[in-house]
Parts: C-alpha cells; structure tokens; sequence
C-alpha cells in the first residue's frame, strides 16, 4: 500500500485507582453509557456509532494507557505496521484479530515518547447512533504533553499520515480526518496527558452537559470559551482521578485547502486560548492536571 493512513480517534483507555468509582462518573456525571465489562475493564460508548470510546483499567500510574485509532480496512492496518516496523517503531502487538469487545482487527505500537497506540479496523458499530442535547457524541481529541512536541508532530505526519492544521506557540494541532485535530502536542517538559476532549451536538448541549457537571458537584475549571485553532467551544473539568476532561462543539471541518497557521499568525488574530475573551484562565488545579500532575478534586458525587 502506497500511503496508508489512519482516518479517526476511536477511544482512549485509562489506568486509574479506583475504577468503580471512575466507571459511575462517566455514567451518571459525564453522559456515557456502559457497553462491556470483561476481567475488571470497563468499556463504555458515546451516542455516535463507535463501540467505545473510553476504556478504564484499575491500577498502574494514572493517566493514558493507550490511543486507539481507526483505520478503513485490514489491507490500511498491516501497511501501517508494515511502515512503523520499518522506521523502528516498538511492535508491541502484531496484526491480529481482536478479542476485545467490539472485536475488529489490529496491532499496538509505542511512539517515540514511549506511549502506547493502537490502529484497528473492522471493529462493531452500534446501529442507533444519535444526537442527544446533554450527551457526548464522539471522542474529539486528545492533547498530549511532550519535550519533543515539533519531532512528535513530524512523526505522526510522516508515520501514521496526519495533516498539520495548526501550531501555536503553546502546541502544534493534527489532523487525520476533516476534524480540526485529532492530536495536539502540547510543549511540556516531558510525556504525559494534557486532556481529553469529548463532542457534544451543539453549543446548547455544551451548556446542559456543564450544568449536569455543576449539579454533580463539579466545579468548571476553564470555561466557557470559544478556542482559537480549531474554533471550537470548550469547558473543562477535573474528573475523580484529577485528569481533565472536556466538553467541547462546533470543532471546525477542513479539508486540504486549508492553511496551516504559525505562531506569529496566531498571535496576530487571537489574544490568547479563548478567543471571545471570556473565560478566566485555567484553574491552578486545572493548570497543573494539564501540566500531567493529576489533581483530583474530592467530589463526592450521586
């Protein structure tokens, strides 16, 4: 296969302390649905067709354990692992059937910051996908930590096929489907989680599903904003565990004529993350979750 290239985020999986407590805040507090339950591993799904979007494990160091993404076909998935085999890529798994729920095909690799990806294709879709006004409907994106935020990006352009939509002097935004990005890579001192994205419909669904949050007992750690690279309206939290999660629409649609912006170009039409002005900066908890140091916020929640 000439060049191929992965075509979506599928879902995100966590390590986290306590995943019974975990798994009931993504249930009743953040909108999604339980889809499967095997040895301890909690699946759950948007309302949109993927089978699921976040995947929790109990135990190890809190954060991302692995990023799962999509490819169209088996031929797409062995030409990818074909690929990063042959830049040196670490093969954690070769090409296989899976045997997790929503089966499908694929393999595991690490990155060069040494976190753990997967491709896959032909996993289940559910067949009543829909849109509902306070629940997410897809995984938007994931931010990323990194020292080496520029050779990330280039990385993932030359190895798995994303588009560079946007850099910033903070991050750099790629994209591998019309989304505005998919990955951002943010400049940090070294690896971690900086924040997961979650889509809701529309800006009103925003506000609903932040108000559920507030009812919960969840205090907004940034937000109400509209952002700049990628135009999307955005608030964030701080989930059990101190990992910041986030509400976010309108995420703006691209195609290959769109330019990539620099720095210097948005400094010049942006004064900052939030382009309306609105949103007070980010919360020092928030400030530092991001920064890949979990601070959870001791909310007991019904």
């Amino acid at each position: 296969m000439a060049d191929p290239h992965v075509t979506g985020l599928r879902s995100i999986e966590y390590n986290v302390p306590d995943v019974a407590t975990t798994a009931r805040f993504y249930e009743i507090c953040w909108g999604l649905a339980p889809v499967a339950e095997e040895n301890g591993i909690h699946y759950f799904r948007a309302t949109g067709a993927e089978h699921h979007i976040v995947v929790l494990h109990e135990g190890g160091d809190t954060g991302v354990r692995t990023v799962n993404f999509a490819a169209p076909d088996k031929a797409t998935v062995d030409g990818l692992h074909d690929k990063l085999a042959g830049l040196g890529a670490p093969i954690a798994s070769a090409p296989a059937a899976l045997s997790t729920p929503g089966g499908g095909y694929g393999f595991s690799f690490d990155d060069p910051d040494g976190l753990s990806y997967a491709i896959s294709a032909d996993v289940d879709q559910h067949a009543d996908a829909t849109m509902e006004k306070d629940r997410p409907f897809k995984l938007s994106h994931v931010v990323l930590n990194s020292d080496k935020a520029q050779q990330q990006t280039e990385y993932y352009r030359d190895a798995l096929g994303f588009k560079i939509s946007d850099c910033t002097a903070r991050m750099n935004f790629i994209r591998c489907s019309s989304d505005h990005h998919s990955i951002a890579f943010a400049h940090a001192n070294g690896p971690s989680l900086n924040h997961t994205a979650f889509e809701v419909p529309s800006h009103d669904a925003l506000m609903w599903s932040a108000g559920r949050m507030r009812q919960k007992g969840f205090d907004v750690g940034w937000g109400v904003g509209r952002h700049g690279p990628g135009n999307n309206v955005f608030t964030y939290f701080l989930e059990p565990n101190g990992l910041v999660v986030e509400y976010t629409a309108e995420v703006e649609q691209v195609d290959d004529s769109y330019k990539t912006g620099m720095p210097e170009d948005w400094e010049k039409r942006v004064g900052g993350p939030d382009r309306w002005g609105f949103a007070d900066p980010p919360s020092p908890l928030m400030r530092q979750a991001m920064g890949g140091t979990p601070q959870p916020p001791g909310v007991i929640f019904e």
